[in-house]
């Protein structure tokens, strides 16, 4: 599968997407091809200073990046489009609407793909989280500390676990689009680096359950 990550200028969001689901895909063994590009890209830009320090935390190294523009010929070699807002969605249904049909935002296409819904996952885990607490809280002073602490740890990632669900679940909210970092401070790369990394692993963990991108 060709994936093509398309953002405004293709220094900070689509270029980070890019990076992250290569290195994600290699680390699965799925043979994808990566692209990214800008609706508004000057050639040639180099990725923000913020972005390159980032990156560094996926031990990935983001200093050679530049910028190009979007064009009918990436779109003829993408099988699939992933913008980073709505915005950008648009206006590449309106610039080239022929290839409309393989276009949609991250978030959109990660929501589409997620398999079992929401709710449903959410019920489970809030259940699994109530089971645990009930063993924690009968659990007596002379009870095996490793049993306790084994039922800690497994609330405290079931807990992470619906956090991270509440955060997939922002799309159902109507907050379609990855928030752009340009001209923000580090951290606010990094949010959106994270943010990225968690889409881009759902897209990964949908497609080696699916088989696809071989």
């Amino acid at each position: 599968m060709k994936v093509l990550f398309v953002c405004t200028g293709n220094t900070c969001r689509s270029p980070m997407a890019e990076a992250l689901l290569r290195k994600m895909a290699r680390e699965a063994d799925l043979p994808l091809e990566v692209r990214s590009a800008g609706v508004a890209a000057v050639p040639g830009a180099k990725a923000p200073e913020h972005a390159v320090t980032v990156m560094k935390d996926w031990e990935i190294d983001h200093a050679s990046h530049r910028s190009r523009p979007v064009s009918q010929q990436l779109l003829q070699w993408a099988d699939l489009v992933l913008t980073m807002t709505a915005g950008h969605r648009r206006m590449m249904a309106q610039a080239y609407p022929d290839y409309m049909d393989k276009m949609y935002t991250l978030k959109e296409w990660v929501h589409r793909e997620g398999g079992e819904d929401s709710l449903e996952k959410m019920d489970r885990l809030q259940a699994e989280i109530e089971t645990r607490r009930a063993l924690l809280s009968s659990a007596s002073s002379e009870e095996d500390e490793a049993r306790v602490r084994r039922l800690q740890k497994e609330l405290q990632d079931l807990e992470a676990k619906r956090e991270v669900l509440l955060q997939e679940t922002s799309l159902a909210e109507g907050t379609e689009d990855v928030v752009d970092p340009f001209g923000g401070d580090e951290q606010t790369y990094r949010r959106c680096a994270k943010e990225l990394a968690r889409l881009v692993q759902a897209l990964v963990d949908g497609w080696e359950k699916r088989g696809s991108g071989r």
